[in-house]
This record gives C-alpha cells, sequence and structure tokens, in this order.
C-alpha cells in the first residue's frame, strides 16, 4: 500500500541559510501484529516509533543529530556542533521535483485486527495439527512507516508505505533431535495466502521427519531464498560505496563486464509493490526506481548513497537508506530482486539423481565478505533421490567460496519467488528464486 503527499507538512522550525546543505526527516513506522505460541496466550500489539533526524554539511564535514522529541531547532544546532568533528564527505542535497500525487495517509484502520487475528489463528490451527510434538509460532502483521522529508534545495515530500507480513514455522524436539521449519512471507494489498504458506511448512516439516545419511563430498544444492541473502551479502561488499572509496573492491574498475554467470541478473527495485522499501525516493530524497546491478552477469551499477556517488563520479540513484530509524542513511539498495528463471523447483530437482536442499545455516556469513569464502552448519538441509525428497540430513556443514558459486557453479535459476527479510545480518531484503549451485562442499560428523 503507497500513498504520497500533494502538499507535505513542513517539519516545524527548521530554516536553512544561503549556502547551508542539510535536511531533516521525521520517520514514523508503526506494527500492528498478532502472534500465536504454544504454550502462550494470543500477543495482540501496535509498537510505534517516531525519530526526527537532521543531517548537515559544514565545511565539507557531516554532521549528525536524532532525537524523538527534541525541537528542530535545537536537533539542527547539535548537526551543526557534530560537523565540527564529522568526517568529511562529498554529500549534496537532491532537488526533489513537485509530483501530483495523492495525500499520504495511513492506511489502517481497527477492523484490520480482527483480519490479522483470524488469519494467525487459521495458520496455527493448521500447523498444530501437524504432529503433537510440533511447537508451532505464527505472527501476522500490517507495518508502515510515514516518511516526510525536507532540504536545504527547498524540497519537501512525504509518502506513506505499508505492507503485509506472514511470518510462521516451529520445531519438534525429539530427544537430541531438533527439526525447525520457518517461512515468510509479504504481500502488498492483502494479507498472503496463509494456506499456501501452511502447506509449503507441511511439505517441509514431512521432508524432515525422516533423517538421512550421507557422506562428505561435493553436491548440487538448490539454495532457497533465506540462504541466497547470505550469498549476496559479498556481492554486495564488492557493489557498495565504502569498498570502492577504500579501493578494496576488485569489480572497481569492471563496469559494463562480466563479473558472475550469465544466468544471474540482480536489481535494486523501490517500485516493486510488496516490498518494505518500496517508494518514490530513498531515505536521502533521491528519486528512485528499478536499476540493474548485474544484468546476466554484467556489471551495470553500483550501490551508492550520495556521498559516494558524488566522490566516484556517478549520479546517484536513489540507494542511501537507513538500516534502522537512528541510523545515517548509507549505500544500501532498496528491495534487492533476483530476476527468475524458467525452471520451477520440482523440475530443477530432476536436474540430477542425487542432490540437496538448503533453507538455512548457522553461521553462514562470510569471514571476508570481500573475498567471499562462507561456511555454515546446515540447521534445513535435505537429500533428494531421483526428484523426491527422502529425508533431513543433519550435522553437515555447507562451504561455498560465492564468487564461484555464482559464475561457473550456478547451474539454473529457479522459476519461484519469495521474500527474505531484513535481519541482523542482512543489509536489505530480498526477493529470489530457488538458485541450483554444482560442486558445493559438504562435510558431514557422523
Amino acid at each position: 500500500m503507497m500513498g504520497f503527499a500533494k502538499e507535505p507538512r513542513p517539519l516545524d522550525q527548521v530554516t536553512w541559510r544561503n549556502g547551508e546543505i542539510g535536511d531533516a526527516t521525521d520517520i514514523h513506522r508503526q506494527v500492528w501484529s498478532v502472534e500465536i505460541k504454544g504454550g502462550q496466550n494470543p500477543m495482540v500489539r501496535h509498537g510505534s516509533e517516531k525519530v526526527r533526524a537532521v543531517r548537515v554539511v559544514k565545511e565539507g564535514r557531516l554532521g549528525y543529530a536524532t532525537s524523538r522529541t527534541q525541537p528542530w531547532i535545537q536537533l539542527k544546532q547539535e548537526a551543526m556542533i557534530a560537523a565540527s568533528h564529522g568526517p568529511e564527505t562529498k554529500m549534496d542535497e537532491p532537488v526533489i521535483s513537485s509530483r501530483k500525487v495523492p495525500v499520504a495517509e495511513s492506511q489502517w484502520c481497527s477492523a484490520m485486527f480482527q483480519q490479522i487475528y483470524d488469519a494467525a489463528s487459521a495458520l496455527y490451527d493448521d500447523l498444530e495439527n501437524l504432529d503433537h510434538e510440533f511447537r508451532p509460532s505464527v505472527m501476522v502483521a500490517y507495518h508502515e512507516t510515514a516518511t516526510n522529508l525536507s532540504n536545504s534545495t527547498g524540497g519537501h515530500a512525504a509518502w506513506t508505505h505499508g505492507y503485509w507480513d506472514v511470518s510462521a514455522g516451529g520445531r519438534k524436539v525429539s530427544g537430541t533431535d531438533f527439526h525447525g521449519i520457518a517461512e515468510t512471507r509479504l504481500g502488498a494489498d492483502a494479507i498472503p495466502d496463509v494456506n499456501q504458506v501452511g502447506q509449503d511448512l507441511a511439505k517441509r516439516f514431512l521432508w524432515g521427519q525422516n533423517l538421512q545419511s550421507v557422506d562428505s563430498g561435493k553436491y548440487p544444492i538448490v539454495f532457497l531464498p533465506p540462504v541466497t541473502m547470505g550469498l549476496l551479502a559479498s556481492v554486495l561488499a564488492r557493489l557498495s560505496g565504502p569498498a570502492l572509496i577504500a579501493g578494496n573492491s576488485p569489480w572497481e574498475d569492471q563496469r559494463e563486464q562480466p563479473v558472475l554467470s550469465s544466468l544471474l541478473s540482480i536489481l535494486s527495485d523501490a517500485v516493486i509493490p510488496d516490498g518494505p522499501r518500496t517508494g518514490p525516493f530513498d531515505d536521502e530524497g533521491t528519486a528512485t526506481g528499478t536499476w540493474p546491478l548485474i544484468e546476466q552477469g554484467v556489471l551495470k551499477n553500483f550501490v551508492l548513497d550520495r556521498d559516494a556517488a558524488r566522490r566516484l563520479g556517478f549520479e546517484p540513484l536513489g540507494m542511501g537508506y537507513r538500516a534502522s530509524p537512528n541510523a545515517l542513511p548509507m549505500s544500501l539498495p532498496a528491495n534487492l530482486v533476483i530476476s527468475p528463471g524458467m525452471a520451477p523447483l520440482a523440475e530443477m530437482l530432476t536436474r540430477f539423481p542425487r542432490l540437496l536442499i538448503l533453507n538455512g545455516w548457522i553461521g553462514g556469513r562470510p569471514t571476508n565478505p570481500l573475498r567471499g569464502d562462507i561456511s555454515g552448519n546446515a540447521s534445513d538441509l535435505y537429500y533428494v533421490d531421483h526428484g523426491f525428497v527422502t529425508g533431513r540430513v543433519k550435522n553437515a556443514v555447507v562451504s561455498v567460496n560465492v564468487f564461484d558459486a555464482l559464475s561457473h557453479q550456478l547451474l539454473e535459476v529457479g522459476q519461484e519467488v519469495t521474500w527474505a527479510t531484513q535481519g541482523m545480518m542482512q543489509a536489505a531484503p530480498g526477493k529470489f528464486p530457488p538458485l541450483l549451485i554444482d560442486q558445493v562442499d559438504v562435510a558431514v560428523r557422523h
């Protein structure tokens, strides 16, 4: 759900003198949710977070101040003081063009709570019936962020963006065996289909009922969206402003050159309706859009905020986002999207007589992002024999080099796409298909 302001309300007491560079942003994030867990009463919540933020550039240095309640004039003064000791910057301010758009207002109404509760209850009941030892957990939520921004060029913009979120899963503990499953779905205009979420979780639960013993070795593995985000962390590290400015990225002079498999196209998409970072502007007020980062394996664009873009001689493309409401905007993509391929998952599983499916790993993040080596304990790994899942593999460590995996080892990009939401180790929300990668190292402890 998206709304815009025709005439954004002014930010109180923020005035800019000639020659001053800066911006002021008012952010209001809200979440309405129902969470149901085994053995606990349902939790019905409304969370609200308001942040005021002011950035200034003074004599080539950046100052920043945030507060929930301080007057704007005081915040600007504190940002000015901070700029005296702040980092050097090339940040400038975008000219925010006026747009004839509807008035920005919240899409929330109290009747939605009943919709959320009904959806959460229905999904919880489905999961509770899987097995008497299975402990389900379900949360259905509506997220909404209202942003009001003004800057020293005289530009004003306001917009409201909301989306629906279904997060569900659970665990079964039998002696020393722990089997946990989880799924996430996002929706733009309505709660995602909880029946489909329940069916997908039930399928994965059945996959894991039997334990399958395999030997250490190299296997073709289908990487599902939750682990694909871990692979892309290293790709983003090579594309990001800080690495390029420091001269640490091997891709700094590789624009318009092939760097990954021709099967792979990666976008920063601020237009996709159900994306958490969808909006007409990024957090700096730069107009956004859909920009290819990697197009059929060829490097097209870097991920740059305004400061990094100006330092490196590029035009800003609207990739300056806050990792959290209090944080400074930095070089981050909007919604990270991998273009889907043609093969359904069921067909991908028949490409080899035997392969594995990976949906989760613990510690699966690069120790050196620019190099791209990742190793993690597979917490959600399944064995496939001639197209049929025969069981779950325990005590396995999966290791890859991201750049090998996404170049000559990548065999297929799947058709179905699902969301992997932003987390502690994920720089951006992502919408990905399955990826079939060959010759992946798997070490199994028997």
